[in-house]
């Protein structure tokens, strides 16, 4: 077992994370019911193999059939199923092979329940992003992530070095801070930037921008953040939780859905897919210069800014552009009509003069 966990050492933490849950898991429920190891069942049972091809089977897919019994009392569907993912992976490094075709005939799991997600409404935001009018880096934090797309993960990371000021701030994502291990940039709105404004030049360029304390790892650094989040929706009586799981219906990932959805409606879902980091969606997004995709983002930002003066600002700000570039159009216009009367005038002295006339 701990040979197969320094296995893992270079996968993603979140995902190692997740795969050791399963080990331990497995051997408690190995200690329990066998009173065994799992390096040990899984020696037995390559033994009976050898003796006993259907025998083995049978013994096999009982012997997971009874673990998915067990922890279906206390994880959710959707839970037992991520779980059981990762104790085939350990099991089959254990020599144990099983096929997807007999787990899903011989093996029965609990129906997993869909409940309809809950969309963060923009009052909603409002009240929390309010709520951290004290601590002005979670109050970024929580701007960044609802005006990026960025996962908490990865925003809890993110350093000042990181930063690329431009009309808008510009998050350069480094690969090793992702889901995925593939790098992106990211726009955060102005607002998000006057709160970063107020102490970014007090940071050094290796200081982290949306986290303070003391954390070992990073999925430490989200969980915190995880867990400030659901004491404050909890004080603002916001938290409401799904039937199903009993889990809350507004959590970090809210925020980065929140982006999700008025990206899709603004610009489409090729957009909002390769801005929130889905692995897959590189389409024509990726092909833009760095001034078209700010662009795009300008033309969402009014539709993600949290508080109304924001937003006001914003349709003034294009409204202004809007005028400058139209008065331009305008000199552009009368500029050339007098180029066009001049060169109209130098024709007619021409032929003036060509008759004797002048």
């Amino acid at each position: 077992t701990e040979e197969y966990k320094r296995k893992l050492e270079n996968i993603p933490s979140n995902t190692r994370k997740n795969k050791f849950r399963a080990v331990t898991k497995f051997q408690y429920f190995c200690k329990i019911h066998h009173n065994s190891t799992p390096e040990d069942v899984c020696k037995e049972l390559l033994i009976l193999k050898k003796q006993n091809e259907e025998e083995y089977v049978d013994t096999l897919y009982e012997i997971l059939q009874d673990w998915i019994n067990d922890y279906s009392k206390t994880l959710n569907a959707n839970s037992l199923r991520t779980i059981f993912t990762n104790v085939r992976s350990y099991i089959y490094y254990l020599g144990i092979k099983t096929d997807s075709q007999d787990i899903n005939q011989l093996l029965t799991f609990p129906r997993i329940q869909r409940e309809e997600k809950y969309p963060l409404k923009h009052k909603e935001l409002l009240k929390i992003v309010n709520d951290q009018s004290r601590n002005m880096v979670r109050k970024a934090l929580y701007l960044a992530c609802s005006s990026s797309g960025m996962r908490i993960g990865e925003a809890v990371q993110i350093k000042k070095s990181d930063l690329e000021f431009k009309e808008r701030i510009q998050i350069n994502i480094r690969p090793e801070y992702t889901k995925t291990q593939t790098g992106r940039s990211v726009f955060v709105s102005k607002e998000c930037q006057q709160v970063l404004e107020s102490y970014l030049d007090d940071l050094n360029k290796d200081d982290k921008i949306f986290f303070r304390g003391k954390c070992k790892n990073v999925t430490d650094f989200a969980s915190n953040e995880s867990k400030r989040l659901r004491e404050c929706i909890v004080r603002l009586g916001l938290g409401m939780k799904y039937g199903s799981s009993g889990k809350y219906k507004i959590t970090t990932h809210s925020m980065r859905a929140f982006f999700f959805t008025q990206a899709v409606r603004k610009h489409g879902e090729n957009y909002a897919h390769r801005l929130t980091g889905h692995g897959g969606y590189l389409m024509q997004y990726d092909r833009m210069n760095d001034e078209e995709k700010l662009k795009m983002y300008i033309e969402l930002e009014p539709e993600l800014v949290v508080f109304d003066t924001s937003k006001q600002n914003l349709e003034m700000e294009k409204l202004k552009l809007q005028q400058s570039k139209e008065m331009q159009e305008m000199k552009n216009e009368i500029g050339q009509m007098k180029l066009q009367l001049a060169q109209q005038g130098i024709e007619i002295l021409s032929k003036l003069k060509e008759n004797g006339k002048i």
